[in-house]
């Protein structure tokens, strides 16, 4: 299930006395230059982390098919193409990860909540939920395919599964389901003024929604087998089977949305007598906690793949044992993909700076995993070559930026997005590239360099001040930066949705430069509308045209309206109002705060008609290719871009889909007429 984070029009309406759920089509084609390609890794082999082109990754399971040491993985996508993937083993790598070769999708009638596992005989089986029934199919290794073999309905006591696993039993198997405890989620529409997460003393409202677990045993009835209803906030996204030695040959661990990976002892040899959860455990003896939101897990040999927004990562079993009678596992790492894109994570926004000081340009970027990410150009400048991404760290440990309990406006279920969009300048003059960031929640944070333009390294994040409050704005954007004039500027979307200028005035404090306006007076507002709707903007200063004058390049989200909401780009000048007929489209019109757009993040430029003391702007302008076509790279709900010399003949496009690829665009390429 895609993050409730995600602007989705799902909302819910009430006619004669019933609640009627619906979710409105929002289908709109990426479009790129054609041979347009992702930007490729560069290391040996092109290896670089596991993604697919989606925004949530699912392991299915594993099977040997190719003869190799290790088994083949099955991977399926969702937030994106929805297929089922096969991937082939073919190494493992010196952090102890498995390492793949390139996905081949595989015909498969369903697309998620299922389980593939090998039976002693070879053959390979799929299980799937179709709503109320079980789905068994067989794997076909000559067509690629999963054929359906048969389809039993589902006792009453497994209501409304979301995910299954399985635990062997003999020649046989024991089925475990994820259910619902039932608790009630708020009803109204975040896309609204009325929308209230936090009550007035700052709690979040509405029911806490928990999963528990309902086994099916070969023989026998199927019963709650978790001690309570109330196991796992949210959502486990995944159940698997695990062996971790003599004694604990038939366990069990979920993933969750928050990250934890949750364990249960089951003691019997057959069916379930399932201990207590406990939480697995890290080397220090602390709770893991997955990088991202939402992982599943899937055993593997030698330890588990975990996996939910964001890449794929494997975690070593170390075969100890905690104190709390969980089991510890190493720190993930990323598992690996032979001829890989560049992969920034989910819902990227990126810069390009020299970042080691090398003399070409690297790129930054943030995503909505919270983490601040180093892609080393080893190329050049006119023919850059990219590795695959470190994790930057300030104050001695990685940047992760996240929600936490209250800082997503659209709820506590979005405690572990973070959607940070850095950019870098050096800030306090010393010669080192600062960096700036805005983020989920809508602060503005600076990290100071403290090390050397070869050997960067930041100080903790420390909040900007304007007029000693915390400089803030709306949510999910990225600052602009630039220097005019011996002075540092700062480029917000502002409380009142509208583009501003702030002054640097030292360290950690601006001054209010007023807000920034088109060329016929009247200010640029950002947002298609209020609350989820609102943010999403990510701005770059860069003189596009090369007159000397710096103008905005422009990331933006499919609800992003610049610079107003009856006319603006994306949504108003792009989108299509949604065709729902019949009663449900009557309910629609009447029960939605506005009419939703279809329609994708875009990237935009507006030209600087004014100076850089006194810029003024003209009107958004789309880019176009050769065909005429609006360049759109994939995604609704926010993409970033930035213009840069990277490549030859600049400037140049440097874009991102939300499944994390990036993309260098010729400038010369573009059209930018009105």
């Amino acid at each position: 299930m895609p993050g409730a984070g995600r602007f989705r029009p799902e909302t819910a309406v009430k006619s004669l006395g019933l609640l009627l759920l619906f979710s409105v089509p929002c289908v709109a084609e990426p479009h790129l230059p054609p041979g347009t390609k992702a930007l490729p890794s560069a290391a040996e082999n092109g290896r670089g982390p596991l993604a697919l082109v989606n925004l949530n990754h699912h392991v299915l399971g594993h099977a040997r098919l190719f003869g190799g040491k290790e088994p083949d993985l099955f991977v399926a996508g969702y937030g994106g193409p929805q297929a089922v993937h096969l991937f082939r083993w073919v190494d493992t790598a010196e952090s102890g990860a498995p390492v793949f070769a390139e996905p081949v999708i595989v015909k498969c009638a369903f697309k998620d909540k299922g389980n593939v596992f090998q039976r002693k005989d070879g053959a390979i089986i799929g299980l799937w939920i179709d709503k109320e029934e079980l789905v068994t199919t067989e794997f076909d290794r000559e067509k690629l395919e999963f054929r359906e073999t048969k389809r039993v309905k589902l006792p009453k006591a497994v209501k409304s599964p979301s995910s299954l696993g399985v635990i062997m039993n003999g020649d046989g198997y024991d089925l475990t389901f994820e259910i619902s405890n039932g608790a009630k989620t708020l009803e109204r529409s975040p896309n609204t003024e009325e929308w209230r997460p936090f009550n007035s003393s700052g709690i979040a409202m509405g029911e806490l929604r928990y999963r528990y677990l309902v086994g099916l045993p070969a023989k026998g009835d199927a019963a709650q087998i978790t001690k309570t209803k109330n196991e796992v906030y949210y959502s486990m996204h995944g159940i698997t089977s695990v062996n971790l030695g003599t004694g604990h040959e038939r366990d069990l661990i979920t993933g969750s949305r928050q990250g934890n990976l949750v364990f249960y002892h089951n003691k019997a040899a057959s069916g379930f007598d399932f201990e207590a959860k406990r939480l697995v455990a890290g080397e220090d003896g602390n709770a893991l906690r997955h990088p991202s939101i939402n992982p599943s897990v899937s055993a593997y040999p030698g330890g588990l793949i975990a996996c939910g927004e964001g890449s794929l990562y494997f975690y070593r079993f170390t075969g100890k044992w905690a104190a709390t009678g969980a089991p510890v596992f190493a720190v993930p790492v990323s598992v690996l993909q032979e001829n890989a894109d560049l992969y920034a994570g989910t819902l990227p926004s990126p810069t390009t700076v020299d970042w080691n000081g090398d003399g070409v340009l690297d790129i930054l970027a943030g995503n909505s995993e919270g983490f601040v990410l180093f892609f080393e150009n080893i190329g050049s400048n006119d023919e850059p070559k990219f590795l695959p991404a470190m994790r930057v760290p300030a104050g001695g440990h990685e940047i992760q930026v996240q929600a936490g309990y209250s800082g997503s406006l659209q709820g506590l279920q979005e405690a572990r997005w973070g959607y940070l969009s850095p950019n870098a300048i050096d800030w306090n003059g010393d010669g080192t590239l600062d960096l700036i960031t805005g983020d989920i929640t809508g602060d503005y944070l600076i990290y100071l360099n403290r090390g050397t333009k070869t050997e960067p390294k930041l100080d903790a994040a420390h909040p900007l001040y304007c007029d000693g409050i915390d400089l803030h704005g709306m949510w999910r954007c990225r600052p602009a930066v630039a220097k005019i004039g011996g002075r540092i500027a700062l480029v917000i979307v502002d409380g009142n949705d509208h583009f501003h200028l702030y002054w640097r005035v030292d360290d950690y404090n601006v001054e209010d430069g007023g807000k920034l306006k088109l060329d016929d007076g009247t200010f640029i507002g950002t947002s298609g509308g209020v609350g989820g709707m609102s943010g999403r903007c990510k701005l770059d200063l860069f003189d596009w045209n090369q007159d000397g004058r710096l103008d905005f390049v422009i990331g933006t989200g499919r609800v992003v309206s610049i610079p107003d909401r009856e006319t603006g780009y994306p949504m108003a000048a792009l989108g299509q109002n949604p065709v729902v007929g019949g009663l449900i489209g009557s309910l629609v019109d009447k029960a939605l705060p506005v009419k939703l757009k279809k329609t994708l993040g875009t990237p935009l430029l507006m030209l600087n008609t004014g100076t850089n003391e006194k810029m003024k702007f003209a009107r958004p302008l789309v880019f176009r290719d050769a065909d005429d076509l609006v360049i759109q790279p994939g995604g609704a709900h926010e993409t970033g871009a930035v213009g840069t010399m990277l490549g030859k003949d600049g400037p140049n496009l440097l874009i991102c889909n939300e499944a994390g690829r990036l993309f260098l665009i010729p400038g010369k390429t573009l059209k930018t007429t009105p």
